[in-house]
């Protein structure tokens, strides 16, 4: 009777099989996250879709207004007002038309707005207890506001210089009075820059508006505020931490746009060492930055001409 030769692997054949195993899925890893990535940046951009058409409705219901204003409860510094009335949260909310609490951007690290903070609003400011509240009935987002849409331009009778008050500026943008610009490059909202020392409940936050006009009433637009939430490059130090690079951002007419964090420090700043400053990252033939009743940038960031 033969003996019926015994066939295996032998342990070199096997160590060339997990090399190679190991090389595919070294391979398929990265491209597996990009697919995921592309995935939420697909679903952020859907998310500012609708609240874009949330505040057309907003402002067909109110003679064009687009919103009541920002998610700032800071009244005793002439701020808004309560974030579950007064707000584009609140707007959206109260009307059933978008839930910004629940249609968070998936991809950026901070999870709340900071005014939700404990000590973020002055004598206005909410307890934990009741910031949780207010997340879990829905008064909550990850996303920036710009300031055009919550003040539109300086009002020079107010004689007032701070700019976020409510007072001091025309107050929420009309829809139909873009002046000389076209809507399609007036930012409403935007994923929003975050710093590991701006905490809400234990975690990161994210700015609740973009800072307005930079170094007087009638200066180029600071947009620090807006923050890359997507996709994926080298590791920001600092404040930031995180590795996002590209921001969605939307306009007036309800589309939007991909911008990319081009110095990499997890913010949309301005030049400052020229007169007037200028975009460092974001193109200034797509996003307007100047007075909106000049259409374009002052020459003087405290005089308008």
């Amino acid at each position: 009777m033969s003996r019926r030769a015994y066939v295996g692997f032998t342990l070199i054949e096997l160590l060339v099989v997990v090399a190679i195993i190991a090389l595919l899925i070294s391979i398929l890893l990265p491209a597996l996250g990009r697919a995921r990535e592309s995935s939420r940046e697909a679903k952020c951009a859907a998310n500012l879709r609708m609240f874009g058409i949330g505040v057309h409705t907003y402002a067909v219901e109110n003679k064009d207004v687009s919103c009541s204003g920002s998610f700032d409860p800071e009244v005793s510094n002439g701020r808004d007002g309560p974030v579950d009335r007064i707000g584009w949260v609140a707007d959206l909310v109260n009307r059933n038309v978008a839930f910004p609490a629940k249609q968070l951007c998936p991809s950026n690290p901070a999870r709340y707005n900071q005014k939700l903070g404990e000590r973020a609003a002055g004598s206005n400011s909410y307890t934990p207890d009741q910031a949780r509240d207010l997340i879990s009935r829905g008064y909550n987002t990850n996303y920036t506001q710009s300031w055009y849409m919550a003040r539109t331009e300086w009002r020079p009778s107010s004689r007032d210089y701070n700019l976020k008050r409510v007072a001091a500026t025309c107050g929420p943008l009309r829809l139909s009075c873009w002046g000389r610009v076209t809507d399609a490059r007036i930012p409403l909202l935007g994923d929003g820059r975050t710093d590991i020392d701006d905490l809400v409940l234990g975690e990161r936050s994210v700015k609740t508006m973009t800072d307005g006009p930079w170094d007087g009433p009638y200066g180029t637009q600071n947009y620090r505020d807006f923050g890359p939430a997507h996709g994926q490059g080298a590791a920001i130090f600092g404040k930031k931490q995180h590795d996002r690079e590209r921001a969605n951002v939307l306009f007036g007419d309800g589309h939007v746009r991909v911008f990319v964090d081009q110095d990499h420090d997890g913010e949309f700043g301005i030049n400052e060492e020229v007169v007037p400053a200028e975009q460092r990252d974001l193109d200034e033939m797509l996003v307007f930055d100047g007075v909106l009743s000049l259409g374009r940038r002052s020459l003087d960031a405290w005089e308008l001409h």
